[in-house]
């Protein structure tokens, strides 16, 4: 090759692998930021526990229930200092009790903060309530259900065959895919029309039920009508008490907003606004068998179903951690729920986790009896790696940190 054309070669190159480092670096800045400096202010912050703010959690710190305070004070150094970004909130919990919860911006311990899809989960225990109660069963037929508020008009009989198994396992047949580069997207219509149950239902299928995972909104806002359904046919008064009664004021969650309360249907998809801390509680659940302070909230074997190995998801929510084929992983899902196996220390860590756009997520470690609960203002698809940074969190810091 010419000496000028080799010039002419580089001059196009160079910058524009420039510009593709500098895009990675600012998509992933937690990878390329050198380690904070952990001063003693920082853990003597932490050798105190969590404020009462009067919410049944029992409290206390990290040195008492075996995390090393020093690498967990790193990664909420790296959150003030933005090399995690917008994060609004942390919050850890070992052993059944509260030993972090760190908040940012013009967030507090008391303040509501969305949810998004995370609240999906929160409705996969709730079916699990509601099937030990016989409201449900995994093979109910949904159609009899929605057919209260809504009749299919389609004529596609594959839709007659959709189970409330089917909605938990997002394997109803629904040509609909909402994960990022996947697709077609159909959430933001449905979310617009004047009636949700017709929209929702009325997808078109791309196959069969229960054949393949394919993550879609309309799978869990119709798990919550077919509920809703279900309840009212069995005389009680509706979704909204039945949520309260049986699952969030067991664990003493007094303060939220659920979503879609304007109209005739909550957003059991999403929506609601939590705070963190309660969200913990949803976490110690998987950690503690379904119960809370001694109480059987969810039923133990479905906490155990849970945990069991879900569908294949052909998704990876540990790449941004790094290059390496262990952190290009796949995750899988069952009951709502994403499980990831996350490398640390030369073996593999199982995790238990929602997600919510925004990087709104409950991690349960049932293994280390570990919550950790992020939130999150990264919203949209091209803050994926963003709200992916948690599971670095998890993997450079928390984890490691556990002791005994």
């Amino acid at each position: 090759m010419a000496a000028a054309a080799k010039t002419l070669l580089a001059a196009a190159v160079v910058p524009a692998l420039l510009a593709s480092a500098a895009a990675a670096r600012e998509a992933t800045p937690w990878l390329s930021t050198p380690e904070p400096v952990v001063s003693a202010t920082d853990l003597a912050r932490l050798a105190v526990p969590p404020a009462d703010i009067d919410d049944d959690w029992p409290r206390s710190t990290l040195r008492a229930e075996g995390i090393a305070p020093a690498p967990i004070a790193a990664l909420l150094k790296r959150v003030d200092d933005g090399s995690y970004v917008g994060v609004d909130g942390v919050v850890i919990a070992r052993n059944g009790k509260l030993v972090v919860d760190r908040y940012f911006g013009a967030y507090t311990a008391l303040a509501l903060h969305q949810t998004r899809s995370t609240f999906k989960s929160i409705t996969g225990l709730l079916v699990g309530i509601a099937i030990e109660d016989g409201i449900l069963a995994l093979d109910t037929p949904v159609v009899p259900l929605i057919a209260r508020f809504h009749t299919p008009d389609d004529g596609d009989p594959r839709k007659q065959a959709i189970t409330t198994h089917d909605f938990l396992q997002m394997a109803s047949g629904f040509d609909c895919h909402e994960m990022p580069g996947r697709g077609p997207h159909r959430e933001d219509k449905t979310n617009r029309s004047a009636d949700k149950v017709a929209a929702h239902f009325g997808l078109p299928m791309a196959e069969a039920p229960g054949r393949r995972w394919r993550y879609c909104s309309s799978n869990t806002f119709l798990l919550g009508v077919a509920l809703n359904s279900a309840l009212l046919a069995d005389t009680y008064f509706g979704l909204g008490n039945y949520l309260h009664d049986r699952l969030f004021g067991p664990l003493e969650i007094r303060s939220y907003r659920l979503g879609g309360q304007s109209s005739a249907h909550l957003s059991m998809h999403g929506g609601a606004r939590m705070r963190p801390r309660d969200l913990a509680k949803i976490g110690q659940l998987l950690v503690a068998g379904g119960r809370w302070r001694g109480r059987q909230v969810v039923p133990a074997a479905w906490i155990a179903r849970t945990l069991l190995d879900g569908d294949e998801t052909d998704w990876s929510w540990t790449s941004s951690v790094g290059a390496d084929a262990a952190f290009q992983r796949t995750s899988r899902y069952q009951y709502q729920w994403f499980q990831t196996d996350l490398p640390v220390a030369g073996g593999d860590v199982s995790l238990v986790h929602s997600w919510g756009n925004g990087g709104q997520f409950i991690v349960a470690v049932p293994s280390h009896a570990l919550v950790v609960v992020v939130t999150g203002s990264n919203y949209g698809r091209r803050n994926l790696e963003k709200q992916k940074q948690i599971f670095h969190m998890l993997h450079r810091y928390v984890l490691p940190a556990v002791q005994h």
